[in-house]
């Protein structure tokens, strides 16, 4: 009996560790943005060519429209930001929220949230829906 017991001990100890060693999944939940939680949502970026950089404060009806893409982005798990970056052009949307937070974003290949990058899970279904966003400005 004490052996079985020193058996169940091990074995969960084992599991919990092996649990805590995975990738953390996103601890933001995009669905979750609610438009009239949000003030107003800025665009801006590079193009990647010398004096390349926009800015551009979403319309209302832009607004709505982005929020409900990112209602629809399922993330997945953390990816390390040297396999995510990429080369060119980059677009940033910063969400202000109507209490006075912000939340910056970076949509592609990899979806970067704040100072974190996730995998973009549904990158095939919605990214065409991006770059009509992209290109507003």
């Amino acid at each position: 009996m004490k052996k079985i017991k020193i058996i169940l001990c091990i074995s969960s100890l084992i599991a919990i560790i092996l649990s805590s060693c995975g990738k953390q999944g996103p601890n933001i939940d995009l669905a979750s943005i609610d438009i009239s939680d949000i003030d107003s949502v800025e665009h801006t970026g590079t193009t990647g060519g010398q004096n390349g950089g926009y800015s551009y404060s979403f319309s209302e009806s832009e607004s709505n429209g982005f929020i409900k893409l990112l209602n629809k982005v399922e993330l997945g798990n953390v990816v390390n930001e040297r396999d995510a970056l990429s080369n060119g052009a980059v677009s940033y949307y910063t969400l202000y929220y109507t209490d006075g937070e912000t939340l910056t974003i970076s949509p592609g290949h990899y979806f970067k949230i704040g100072d974190t990058y996730y995998e973009f899970k549904n990158y095939d279904e919605l990214w065409d829906k991006f770059v009509e966003f992209n290109s507003i400005h």
